[in-house]
């Protein structure tokens, strides 16, 4: 990163008056190179704003259900779709798992797996989601945004950190660039030096959770939650406050925000995958130039495109045991018929598992799954005695089919392999 690609506010040398500027950081090998202290957020956008954009990732986000009052069916859904993100938001940083790995019954997770380190984005996203969901936006604090970090990099074989810690001076990673992969002198970012993250973070938590900005934007008078979603984002991202992992964290942050709000989260994540460059772009643009439309307008076009995939996923899965029904005709009651349902939330399952959500013997699970393979409705994938595993196969592949293609394909290919 050369100084002459930041804003003249940036270029500026830091002082504790001003609070922001770039300065140096005495470390070998780092000390010919500019680090960015960024301002704490703004309270107004000055720039003239995509308004009718604005206005639909508004209302996208304002109908979406209240968390309270969500039906057990959208809430299974958002279940299914908050791995989803985790493997979409995993595979950004190069921990690459699938959705059906995700999905299967945890073997063993006490070692380091890229499998691992996905479910720990999952346990840290609904683990963040009920403590915002209980106090607020209050409760984004250093200290949770630690523990987020800790679920999600204590098991990623490639941090090399120290998981749920801040950059801090001393510490293992406690300066770092972004991108760049040649000379220290071509990164894209040079965050602050890690003496000013603590402060950093601290401004940014708390414009996040500052009542009376969020009063006004509720209001229409000020940012609505869209373009308080992209700014925060922005600033996160710039103060840099781990090792690693901030990527993954930051879109945790999205999620929160939204469930502050009240509303069942919209995962942003399969938007970002499948545009990079342009999310790169606008970041870059919002963190060196403090110009935020071209960001607000990413942010605000994944929300749209979110809201569509999310329904035609949901209606998808949905029809799914009423389908299954159909092509099976089980009778009321019994284990094939009861475990319908549990496919969606659990679509890849041993036959102790179903006897355990069931609350029946493990030979009745045993003959309920044989039918529901009879029917096309899971595949045995193991084919080894006790230790079978089955999988609804057409549940799988809804979720990970590549972002914004339809249903219809993944479920005919799907189903192919249940006639196998």
């Amino acid at each position: 990163m050369k100084r002459d690609e930041l804003v003249g506010v940036l270029r500026q040398p830091y002082s504790d008056q001003r609070g922001y500027g770039v300065e140096k950081v005495d470390k070998a090998g780092f000390e010919n190179i500019w680090f960015v202290v960024p301002p704490k957020p703004p309270r107004r956008i000055s720039e003239q704003l995509s308004l009718p954009l604005i206005r639909d990732a508004n209302l996208a986000l304002q109908a979406r259900p209240h968390w309270q009052s969500a039906s057990e069916v959208q809430q299974l859904i958002a279940h299914l779709l908050a791995r989803r993100e985790a493997v979409s938001s995993s595979r950004m940083e190069g921990t690459w798992s699938t959705v059906d790995e995700v999905l299967s019954p945890a073997a063993d997770d006490t070692a380091r797996s890229a499998t691992a380190a996905v479910r720990g984005y999952t346990n840290a996203l609904t683990h963040g989601i009920g403590v915002v969901q209980r106090a607020g936006l209050a409760a984004l604090t250093p200290a949770l945004l630690c523990s987020l970090h800790e679920k999600v990099l204590q098991k990623d074989p490639a941090f090399k950190g120290i998981a749920g810690r801040l950059r801090a001076p001393g510490l293992p990673g406690d300066v770092v660039q972004i991108g760049g992969f040649g000379r220290k002198e071509d990164s894209i970012y040079n965050p602050p030096p890690p003496a000013r993250v603590e402060r950093c973070l601290a401004e940014v938590l708390e414009w996040m959770s500052d009542e009376s900005l969020l009063q006004l934007g509720d209001a229409g008078m000020g940012m609505v939650l869209p373009v308080r979603i992209a700014v925060g984002h922005a600033h996160f991202e710039a103060v840099h406050p781990f090792s690693d992992g901030n990527g993954r964290v930051g879109r945790i942050l999205w999620a929160l925000q939204m469930a502050a709000a009240g509303r069942l989260p919209l995962y942003l994540s399969g938007f970002v995958e499948a545009e990079r460059t342009e999310y790169g772009a606008a970041l870059g643009e919002a963190q060196k130039q403090l110009a935020y439309r071209r960001l607000i307008d990413f942010v605000c076009e994944a929300i749209v495109a979110c809201t569509e995939e999310d329904r035609v996923t949901q209606q998808a899965l949905a029809r799914l045991p009423v389908v299954w029904q159909e092509r099976g005709r089980f009778r009321r009651g019994s284990s094939a018929a009861r475990a319908l349902d549990l496919l969606l939330r659990k679509p890849v399952v041993t036959v102790r598992l179903l006897a355990a959500e069931l609350n029946v013997s493990v030979q009745a699970a045993y003959q309920g799954m044989r039918r529901l393979e009879q029917a096309g409705i899971v595949r045995d994938r193991s084919r080894r005695g006790r230790s079978r595993i089955y999988a609804a196969e057409e549940v799988i592949a809804v979720l990970a089919r590549p972002f914004g293609t339809g249903t219809e394909i993944a479920l005919e290919t799907a189903r192919g392999s249940l006639k196998g």
